[in-house]
């Protein structure tokens, strides 16, 4: 980073980070994901050092989305629960909030349809919102969320960002290049790296 950051994000709060490429943001999130293990400074979470807490410990309570998620090749269903069980109607309300289930329920096998290797089949802006419906039907309480609306034409960005928004128990920090002039007001911080 050009400069040293300090910040402090309280539970619940919605973050906004931009800043020009090369600033810095994908790797503050990296860091704060456990990806990146070495850092100076001092970053912690619920008051412990993040460097204490185990890699799967995070990923029980954090979402990394980033711009290109990865797809699994095997169904739409298995994309979001990985194996794991949540009822039909925890998936399909996952999908709507992410504004996917209208596209999905449309496919000839619906939550069926094969994923090609890559997710071929599937268009960027599909890709992330798959990615944050996984993590939405897992309740996550921090999503990082690194230019993960990009690839949306800006009236879906804005409905997607706006349903992270509008989540009452969970930290949400995303970061983008610019944010969207019409949902900042929603943010509880905004910060330029």
């Amino acid at each position: 980073f050009a400069h040293p950051i300090n910040l402090c994000i309280s539970k619940n709060q919605k973050v906004g980070i931009y800043g020009k490429s090369g600033s810095g943001k994908t790797t503050f999130m990296k860091i704060i994901s456990g990806q990146i293990r070495s850092y100076t400074g001092e970053i912690q979470l619920n008051k412990v050092e993040l460097n204490r807490l185990k890699y799967s410990a995070l990923q029980k309570i954090l979402l990394y989305v980033e711009q290109t998620p990865y797809l699994f090749n095997d169904t739409v269903r298995y994309n979001l629960t990985l194996g794991e069980d949540f009822t039909e109607n925890e998936i399909i309300d996952a999908l709507k909030k992410a504004n996917l289930w209208e596209t999905i329920s449309k496919l000839s096998d619906g939550l069926d349809t094969e994923i090609n290797e890559n997710g071929n089949n599937f268009s960027g802006g599909q890709k992330q919102r798959l990615a944050l419906a996984r993590g939405l039907l897992r309740k996550r309480k921090l999503f990082l969320l690194d230019e993960s609306t990009s690839n949306l034409d800006k009236k879906t960005a804005l409905k997607v960002e706006n349903t992270f928004l509008g989540l009452e128990d969970a930290t949400v920090i995303f970061v983008s290049h610019q944010l969207h002039n019409e949902n900042k007001s929603a943010f509880d911080q905004i910060i330029e790296i």
